[in-house]
């Protein structure tokens, strides 16, 4: 018990921290507002100038209901406030008009505007404009941006937690994030269980074939086939595959048809899941056929050839159990590099899955969309690898200990 505990605690504080890099790095190194809202961010920084005496305040468009307190000085200034200001006086951020003196009733620390004499922008000049400052200010309600940085971190992370990512940075804000995610998380998890399993299956049989013949032409032809896969990169050999088997003889569509029925669409998936396989086949044929052939040097495999017990036997009843815990651990941590080269592989072959969603939101800088992804990607990642160690445990239960 105290090893699944510990395991999962693991897990759980490995994502926790991937989502803090991924937030902090993202609203430190980039500018959500601006990504937003574009130039008209720049308002809710914009420092007028007072065009007459009176009191600048903040309208955002409307006039402010009711009593605003009086300071002395301000940075920016709250919509909640006034400031006294000649003509001339470099006004704070976010005051956007200046009323005259005669339209504002003082007591004491208390100024009262009178509303019906206020037009919002009129009496500063090269200031905010009202209309932006109120699309400012409705951006940084809507997404925390008005609260400090681990505050802003809780709270989404609280809201992704129970399932709402939130609204796209975007003027609508549409699809929801949650919504993207549904419609595109499935096709790529479909691309990726389809590629790991051709991986697996065509891996297999391959390490026991080159290492029953280890060092023979057969291994030799083996060994330069999988390094011929293994160097080749993603995005190269889709495009040769596609161009073969989509373009020139036709036998795969071109393009993935989200509206075809499920049989079609795992047709579809064929190709972009063979591109994926094949480099990974071959990265888990090379250590299964190492660790083979180490096992068939064994004691226990000699007592079993002596008594009579077949080739085929050896190598899948006695051989193949013992050998496959690098090859186990490599399928935990390629699932990574799987999903990394699934991103690229989608965009080739018009996959419309999280590659090409997270390729779309990087561009625009579409931050919610981003984190999303990147969360999903860390947490299947995670989740594979817990299974990685629930495999182990069944194979040998001394890991438990």
């Amino acid at each position: 018990m105290n090893y699944w505990v510990q395991r999962i605690g693991m897990a759980l504080l490995l994502l926790l921290a991937v989502s803090m890099l991924t937030f902090g790095a993202m609203n430190v190194l980039g500018d959500p507002l601006f990504n937003l809202l574009g130039p008209v961010a720049s308002a809710g920084e914009t420092q007028g100038t007072a065009q007459t005496d009176g009191y600048a305040i903040q309208t955002a468009g409307t006039a402010p209901s009711g009593p605003l307190t009086i300071v002395e000085s301000a940075d920016r200034l709250e919509a909640d406030e006034t400031i006294e200001v000649a003509a001339g006086d470099v006004l704070p951020q976010r005051a956007d008009t200046v009323v005259a003196p005669e339209f504002v009733a003082v007591d004491g620390d208390v100024a009262t505007v009178n509303t019906a004499a206020v037009l919002p922008g009129v009496g500063v000049i090269n200031g905010p404009e009202p209309g932006q400052l109120a699309d400012v200010i409705e951006a940084e309600q809507e997404f925390y941006l008005d609260e400090p940085l681990p505050v802003r971190y809780v709270r989404w992370l609280g809201d992704f937690v129970t399932g709402d990512m939130g609204p796209q940075f975007s003027k609508t804000g549409e699809p929801p994030v949650t919504d993207l995610i549904k419609e595109r998380l499935p096709r790529s998890a479909l691309l990726l269980v389809m590629a790991q399993f051709f991986a697996t299956v065509i891996a297999i049989p391959w390490a026991l074939i080159a290492a029953s013949r280890a060092n023979s032409p057969v291994d030799r032809v083996s060994t330069f086939t999988s390094f011929l896969f293994i160097a080749l990169p993603n995005f190269a050999f889709a495009i040769v595959l596609k161009y073969v088997f989509s373009i020139k003889l036709g036998w795969f569509p071109q393009a993935f048809n989200a509206q075809d029925p499920f049989a079609s669409r795992v047709w579809q998936m064929m190709l972009p899941a063979m591109t994926i396989a094949l480099p990974a086949a071959a990265v888990y044929q090379r250590l299964l056929r190492t660790d083979l052939i180490t096992t068939l040097q064994e004691d226990f495999i000699l007592m079993a050839r002596s008594k009579g017990v077949s080739r085929r036997d050896v190598l899948f009843k006695h051989a193949l159990r013992p050998s496959l815990f690098s090859f186990i651990t490599v399928f935990g941590i390629n699932t990574g590099a799987l999903i990394g080269g699934a991103l690229v592989v989608e965009n080739i072959f018009l996959v419309p899955g999280l590659g090409r969603a997270i390729v779309e939101a990087v561009l625009v800088e579409d931050f919610p969309v981003v984190l999303a992804i990147v969360m999903i990607v860390a947490a299947t990642f995670v989740v594979v690898n817990v299974l990685v160690d629930v495999v182990y445990s069944l194979i040998d239960p001394r890991v438990r200990r």
